[in-house]
């Protein structure tokens, strides 16, 4: 016989078993015995028994989270692989929930996803794919699901409210008119129907009043029309209308365990708010951080110093600092204020020629300092400039050169040594640890630009991308484990 038997219309006397056909250890497994395994009574509460049925969230979590590990996160094309994928009939047990089912109930439940994503945390912690000792912290940029041009300030705002004012005007002019003649024709009309174009007018009026407001109380520059909440922010030397997208990742299997969205375009802030939910989830709080220079401000070090965490946080770009201790400083960088060195017995700066700036005031100056808040500091001021060979290079301040020395500048000069004496080496794991982490949700899940609209909801999609990525680590650890299923509950064993 040259060929197998090949007949689509054979009838089949066993009905065949789904689950004998989804392979052993693939992802779809994982998800379905991990959400069997973990808590989501906060999600099964907010139901009723009244009414029509709802679809188990325990399923729904199970297809979207099986979407979003394979690259397919919209609701539509979701519900389409209901219809056809035996691997999506396996996690729904042959449900077929449509696209706005699924899509509610991602929105509905975008808070709760914050909750489920520490859940699954929790338990990489118990199987011991976490432990929380070291962890780095970094930022991403991703795309709102809006257009750059629809990004507007605040003059454009008020241009188009005058346009639309004037526009409503002449629409309630010319209705009032009609009124007028039809009144003198009928004399039943009640006088007060407004015409179809009004709609749109007054509506979008309503709505560009809405945006100064929301422009003029958060003191924003601008405003998008699509998503409000997203703002202009820099990636990879662009600027794009997204969101910060912030990640703490443990060193042990490159799992998040922390994540969120920032409303703030910069990390400077970043760091506590994200140790302190992770210590609040896990009761725990890591022994060393890894951050880049992004998260490098006065309330950072502090923090780190009050927790007793071991920070390694540069002052200056990675390639920078390698340049540095590599002894590779551009000429034009010699003259910065890292190379002058403080005396702290006199209180005075050496400058690279040698020369003494002294303190020229007694009492601090009060500024405020972008991501601090309101900051002092004393300044220094060197009085031999004038015959100095290497003043151009060095200022081209009149007075001579000026250096500011901030309250926290002691804590901003131990972090600098200390990644200048050995720090680099511990800090370097850290674009081993979360580098590629971002990597694996962007270039690999393909997850580039968000779906949904609006901070929390773009919160709970964010949620989601990095739950997927923890449940693909789940997977390649059972993958070399002895792992499986006991009592309801994912385990595993050494034996």
């Amino acid at each position: 016989m040259k060929f197998k038997e090949y007949n689509q219309k054979q009838p089949w006397l066993i009905p065949p078993n789904i689950e004998d056909e989804i392979p052993s250890g693939d992802i779809c497994r994982v998800i379905n015995e991990v959400v069997e395994s973990i808590n989501i009574s906060f999600i099964e509460d907010k139901y009723n028994e009244e009414g029509k049925p709802a679809y188990h969230p325990r399923m729904m979590l199970k297809i979207i989270f099986y979407g979003y590990s394979r690259k397919t996160f919209s609701s539509r094309k979701i519900a389409q692989e209901l219809e056809r994928n035996i691997y999506y009939w396996y996690l729904s047990g042959k449900h077929k929930p449509d696209f706005r089912t699924i899509n509610l109930f991602r929105q509905r439940h975008c808070r709760e996803l914050k909750m489920v994503f520490e859940e699954i945390v929790c338990l990489c912690v118990k199987l011991g794919l976490a432990d929380l000792t070291t962890v780095a912290i970094d930022s991403t940029k991703i795309k709102a699901n809006a257009s750059r041009d629809k990004t507007k300030d605040k003059e454009w705002i008020d241009r188009k409210i005058k346009e639309n004012s004037e526009i409503l005007k002449r629409a309630l002019d010319e209705a009032d008119r009609i009124d007028r003649e039809e009144d003198e024709l009928f004399g039943d009309k009640r006088g007060d129907e407004l015409p179809e174009e009004l709609q749109d007018p007054k509506k979008r009026l309503e709505l560009l009043k809405m945006l100064k407001a929301e422009i003029e109380q958060t003191h924003q520059k601008t405003i998008n029309l699509t998503d409000k909440d997203a703002k202009v922010v820099k990636s990879n030397g662009k600027y794009l209308v997204g969101y910060n997208c912030q990640g703490v990742v443990d060193s042990k299997h490159q799992v998040i365990v922390a994540a969120d969205i920032s409303e703030s375009p910069n990390d400077w802030n970043e760091l506590k708010p994200m140790i302190e939910g992770l210590k609040e989830d896990q009761g725990k709080t890591p022994q060393i951080i890894l951050a880049d220079a992004g998260y490098f401000s006065g309330s950072t070090l502090k923090y780190l110093k009050k927790e007793k965490i071991a920070g390694y946080v540069p002052d200056k770009a990675t390639n920078d600092l390698r340049k540095e201790l590599a002894g590779n400083v551009p000429e034009e960088d010699r003259y910065s204020k890292e190379f002058f060195k403080y005396s702290r017995d006199n209180d005075i700066y050496i400058c690279p020629e040698n020369k003494s700036l002294m303190k020229t005031t007694s009492i601090p100056i009060r500024v405020y300092r972008k991501g601090e808040g309101v900051v002092g500091y004393f300044q220094y001021q060197c009085k031999e400039c004038r015959h100095c060979r290497s003043r151009k290079e060095c200022t081209n301040n009149r007075i001579g050169r000026t250096i500011n020395r901030y309250e926290d500048e002691n804590l901003r000069g131990e972090m600098a040594q200390k990644m200048r004496s050995g720090g680099y080496d511990i800090y370097k794991q850290r674009m081993k640890i979360i580098e590629p982490v971002f990597g694996n949700i962007k270039q690999n899940l393909g997850f580039r630009e968000f779906s949904l609209r609006g901070f929390i909801k773009t919160r709970g999609e964010f949620f989601l991308i990095a739950t997927a990525h923890n449940l693909l680590k789940i997977k390649n650890w059972m993958n070399n484990t002895k792992a499986e299923i006991m009592g309801g509950k994912l385990e595993y064993s050494t034996a």
